[in-house]
């Protein structure tokens, strides 16, 4: 494997100092989700459940129970692996970032950093994804089953998608409105009294929802957010852009703290090694770590699919 440098002319004059990068911008889920660290395989996360029972009088027999089930947490090994011939730069940047000389594995510092800031960055960017789409059967992420596979499977969460609200015109800034009222509606109340209760949205429906704010005109709430995250007027709960959810059409709502995401160690996106090889004159880039989700109770999350 070598640079792709098709894009690049030969050296002309260029100005080396500023190497321009594409980074994601993203990391959404971690606004809300459960992270669990040092998972190397499956584990499981323990629930408990049960309501309490009132008797009158004094000295009652014991009535009541609790139950106590778990959540199987499960990652799925990922690497990514390149390697780079750096003679491919020498007629694009010649005497540049390129110190003198034929061996020019150790002497693309620069260059390696922005590597690896773009290589890390999409490595987020696709966990992003497949956190939400990611599906062991088919599509574009078979990484592990993301959220979306996880609570359509077990088919016990609470339908949002009411007779009430008109989405045969797809979802579109003169519904967006009602469907999330709706959505809020059909969340259990003792979830709506939760400090964490949230609706999540793909950016697409986000945006939809921050202009039709606008365009109704409510003083008495502002249509600013900060970064992505959006407290909805007249009510405990906060919208959310998720990043995973843009063009699904899916929207999810419920305790953050429901949707966990499992890892070897923190930002595992982020453990990136750069190094020169000089058997094979040729810089590697590996990047190991582990992925996967769960959900807990997935009785009480509101789900909508656009009919």
């Amino acid at each position: 494997m070598a640079y792709n440098v098709s894009n690049l002319s030969n050296y002309i004059g260029r100005e080396n100092q500023i190497l321009t990068k594409a980074l994601f911008a993203g990391g959404d889920t971690m606004k809300f989700a459960t992270l669990m660290t040092g998972v190397k395989g499956s584990t499981t996360v323990p629930h408990l459940s049960g309501n309490a029972t009132l008797q009158a009088g004094s000295c009652p027999t014991p009535s009541g129970t609790t139950t106590a089930t778990e959540v199987t947490l499960t990652v799925k090994p990922f690497t990514v692996y390149e390697q780079f011939c750096a003679d491919d730069l020498e007629s694009k940047f010649p005497n540049t970032i390129i110190a003198p000389g034929s061996n020019n594995g150790d002497s693309l510092k620069p260059w390696e950093e922005q590597l690896i800031d773009v290589k890390v960055s999409s490595i987020a960017e696709q966990l992003e994804l497949t956190y939400w789409q990611g599906t062991l059967a088919t599509g574009s992420y078979q990484l592990f089953d993301g959220f979306i596979e996880i609570i359509d499977t077990a088919a016990t969460a609470i339908d949002g998608n009411t007779a009430s609200v008109a989405t045969g015109t797809g979802i579109i800034q003169g519904n967006v409105k009602a469907i999330v009222d709706a959505i809020y509606v059909a969340a259990p109340a003792k979830v709506k009294r939760s400090g964490e209760f949230t609706i999540m949205v793909g950016d697409d429906v986000f945006d939809l929802y921050i202009a039709a704010e606008k365009a109704a005109n409510l003083y008495h709430y502002a249509p600013e957010h900060n970064d992505g995250v959006y407290n909805i007027g007249g009510s405990r709960g906060t919208l959310q852009r998720v990043y995973g959810l843009d063009g699904t059409d899916r929207i999810f709502a419920g305790q953050g703290s429901n949707f966990i995401v499992g890892a070897d160690v923190a930002d595992e996106d982020k453990v990136a090694d750069v190094f020169y090889d000089q058997t094979l004159d040729k810089v590697q880039l590996r990047v190991k770590g582990k992925s996967g989700v769960a959900v807990a109770n997935i009785d009480e999350i509101v789900e909508f699919t656009l009919a």
